[in-house]
């Protein structure tokens, strides 16, 4: 477990980096949103122009790397990305703001796309859980930027996007000086059917699932928190909640992951009790700030390691010199998820009040549910996808 972590770390601290930078202005987006009087639906499109920028990098980024190879991929997109976060500090339109969180969203996907390759070539089916653990425990670690940068800044503050900007540059450095292990370059630079074919239809659901109720969560959770009168104190708090619990899920339920006889039974475990926690914070919505910010952590810790549990069960009959497809096609259709999660969930919330956030959040993890329950079906259902 040592000797693949060690090798991973660049790579893990170029993630944390783009992590952090994002953490850091995410919520001041979408409070600066709700100042300019743009409505929820709005909001939830911008957030969701993130996640079609990202499903636009996991196609092209690969085409990158074919052809510049992974450093100077990483170099370019870092630049991209820290660019795009300097633009946010100077100009301020609704449809610029689209367009920029997009290009975060395609930076983004090059970045997971490397730095995931990586993991599954290190990892093998003893610790892949674990080690998933580690980087999803990073990712959620950064999460922690996002309750400092709105009780400094609160919704008119800019200095968190330059900082943003300069970390991305900072962090990126260890893995363009790395020589220690060659990361991965593809020999295709699209995605084909053969790609999704290969990949088990259970892990697809779940990763896709899990693009869908984390980036629904966490695209209008500043927007649900304003609609319901609290203010930056309690959505720093929350937020803080979400970076802790997301942290304290991860290890266990990778462990357990790694440990349990099939691995599906796991991810099976977990979005039950998800869906549970989705309904409970739909009825309880108003029942007092202690009793939401309990459930929303105990949720956040559940559903946040799912995206783990899906690709290593994945890559765990993932073939040699498969990894990076996988990795691709996992990336993409969780892409597709985080940019349906944000639209439908703000959706939601018109209809139905800021509750409405977790009565669909209930509803997608249902379907998730619906799929792991239903694994032979839907294997049987994919042995009829064509194979070319």
């Amino acid at each position: 477990m040592r000797a693949p972590l060690f090798l991973f770390m660049p790579a893990l601290i170029a993630v944390a980096g783009f992590e952090t930078a994002l953490a850091l202005v995410s919520p001041l987006i979408s409070l600066r949103l709700e100042e300019g009087g743009v409505s929820t639906g709005m909001i939830g499109l911008v957030a969701s122009a993130y996640s079609i920028g990202y499903l636009g990098g996991t196609q092209i980024c690969r085409h990158l790397i074919l052809h510049y190879g992974a450093r100077q991929t990483i170099a370019a997109l870092a630049l991209l990305a820290a660019l795009s976060l300097l633009a946010h500090a100077l100009l301020f339109d609704v449809l610029l703001w689209l367009l920029l969180s997009a290009t975060c969203g395609f930076a983004m996907a090059g970045i997971y796309t490397i730095a995931e390759s990586l993991l599954n070539v290190l990892a093998s089916r003893g610790n892949r859980g674990r080690l998933y653990s580690v980087y999803m425990t990073a990712s959620w670690l950064t999460a922690g930027a996002s309750p400092v940068a709105v009780l400094a800044e609160g919704s008119g503050g800019m200095t968190s996007f330059v900082i943003a900007g300069a970390l991305i540059a900072f962090t990126t450095l260890p893995v363009l000086l790395s020589r220690r292990v060659a990361l991965p370059v593809p020999t295709h630079g699209s995605l084909t059917l053969r790609h999704f074919r290969a990949v088990p239809p259970v892990a697809l659901a779940i990763c896709f699932g899990s693009g869908i109720v984390n980036g629904g969560l966490h695209g209008l959770l500043s927007s649900f928190a304003v609609e319901t009168g609290l203010d930056n104190n309690d959505l720093s708090v929350m937020l803080t909640v979400a970076a802790i619990a997301g942290v304290a899920g991860q290890f266990p339920i990778g462990h357990f992951s790694d440990k349990a006889r099939e691995r599906i039974a796991v991810a099976k475990i977990v979005i039950v009790f998800g869906i549970v926690l989705c309904l409970a914070l739909f009825a309880f919505s108003s029942a007092g700030f202690v009793m939401l910010a309990t459930l929303f952590g105990l949720l956040t810790a559940i559903m946040a390691p799912i995206y783990g549990l899906g690709a290593a069960l994945a890559n765990d009959r993932a073939g040699d010199g498969c990894t990076l497809a996988t990795t691709g096609t996992l990336l993409f259709v969780n892409g597709i998820g985080a940019a349906i999660g944000p639209i439908g969930a703000g959706l939601a919330m018109q209809a139905w009040g800021p509750a409405g956030l977790f009565l669909f959040l209930a509803g997608a993890a249902g379907v998730i549910g619906l799929a792991t329950a239903n694994q032979r079906w839907l294997e049987r259902i994919w042995l009829l996808v064509p194979r070319a």
